[in-house]
């Protein structure tokens, strides 16, 4: 087993992955320069990828000793439709697109890990995962149809989430509940409209959607003082289009976050109320829709006890760091926890004392946090369990 020093070797090349995919990020399901890049890079090392227009890119990988076992080793793809604020010199060369979330790294660390194999073959078989659509298009159901993955043997699922906050080169961990469950909320108020100069003849969306707003701010906080963590939040806005004219209409959309099935059904409910009392208060109709999101991601207990164990014996230089609190972030990277057992685990990527945020127009990752990631991966592959 190697260490991040070792894997520093694959730094220069994991850099050069990234970078290039940083500067042409896209969004989506749809991902077409991004395909064509990763299967070249994995063809080149003599792999047969297979690939889905709108699903993804697998590669299987035949390990050492078999063992009869596979692991699944699975990076994201997509990148989130913001205009990027950074003075990187490779930052975005398109418009309304950036990877923002580091999905460009996790890329990055697979091919890494692809080369690595490639010259020294794992224990287990291993079959890497490039997945679109993570955002909020369940890119994990459409990777989840490969040939690849349809397996009828021992599997074992895993991956790595980049962190801008947390400290660079600490993997973090939780056993059980690592991520909440989510979904995604439309709130649609609609009144006659009126002139600007007549408020008190009309309904008014503006209003009830600032009302609902305050009123979902105040449900939240209720709920968390059962000393459950729940998070409710408004992310777009859309009403009216000139100054002196009370419009029609006022819609907003946004994310609800928690931690167990209970709590959830009970914020879905409150949503509901406090709609129907904005509404009242301001004299218009209403409308919701909440989507069902992505499920928790739970991480297998036995496997994450193994996999600590070997990365604090076996992996030189690794911090790792026990999470107390389940994530409140929603990944689909549950659905693959759904179907074998397995973990996703942090790895801490901040840049100075004044780390950024992940989906901020401005985030920075440590890139040399990839040989630490990498070094994860081969500890995963090689898992003597």
């Amino acid at each position: 087993m190697h260490g991040q020093d070792q894997m520093e070797h694959y730094l220069p090349m994991m850099r050069e992955h990234r970078r290039h995919l940083h500067s042409r990020p896209e969004v989506g399901l749809e991902l077409p320069e991004t395909h064509r890049y990763l299967t070249t890079q994995l063809e080149l090392l003599g792999l047969s990828p297979e690939v889905h227009p709108a699903g993804g890119v697998t590669v299987r990988m035949n390990g050492a000793s078999g063992t009869g076992r596979v692991r699944i080793l699975r990076a994201d793809m997509d990148a989130l439709p913001l205009d990027e604020r950074t003075d990187l010199p490779y930052r975005s060369e398109l418009r309304g697109a950036m990877h923002a979330c580091g999905h460009d790294l996790h890329m990055a660390m697979l091919l890494g890990a692809a080369e690595l194999f490639v010259a020294m073959p794992p224990r287990h078989d291993v079959i890497l995962v490039f997945q679109p659509g993570e955002e909020s298009d369940r890119g994990a159901l459409e990777v989840l149809k490969h040939r690849n993955l349809l397996l009828g043997q021992e599997a074992t699922a895993f991956a790595i989430h980049v962190n801008a906050v947390m400290p660079s080169h600490a993997v973090a961990y939780r056993h059980g509940l690592f991520m909440a469950h989510g979904d995604w909320f439309e709130v649609m108020f609609s009144g006659p409209g009126g002139h600007a100069s007549a408020p008190h003849l009309t309904g008014s969306p503006i209003e009830a959607v600032a009302d609902f707003v305050a009123g979902l701010a105040d449900v939240t906080e209720d709920l968390r003082r059962t000393g459950e963590d729940v998070v409710a939040t408004v992310t777009e806005v859309k009403a009216g289009n000139t100054v002196n004219v009370i419009p029609t209409a006022g819609t907003l959309r946004g994310t609800l976050r928690t931690l167990s099935l209970e709590r959830r059904a009970e914020l879905h409910k409150r949503v509901q109320e406090v709609a129907r009392a904005a509404a009242t208060r301001r004299n218009v109709a209403h409308e919701v829709r909440i989507v069902a999101g992505y499920p928790a991601v739970v991480s297998d207990d036995r496997f994450l006890d193994a996999l600590v164990a070997e990365l604090t014996v076996a992996v030189h230089g690794v911090q790792l760091v026990r999470m107390d609190q389940p994530s409140m972030v929603i990944e689909d990277f549950s659905y693959f926890l759904q179907k074998w057992p397995g973990a996703m685990v942090y790895l801490g990527a901040a840049v100075g004392e004044h780390p950024s945020f992940n989906h901020s127009d401005d985030v920075l990752f440590d890139e040399n946090v990839m040989a630490t990631g990498l070094a994860v991966h081969e500890a995963v592959a090689n898992l003597d369990m």
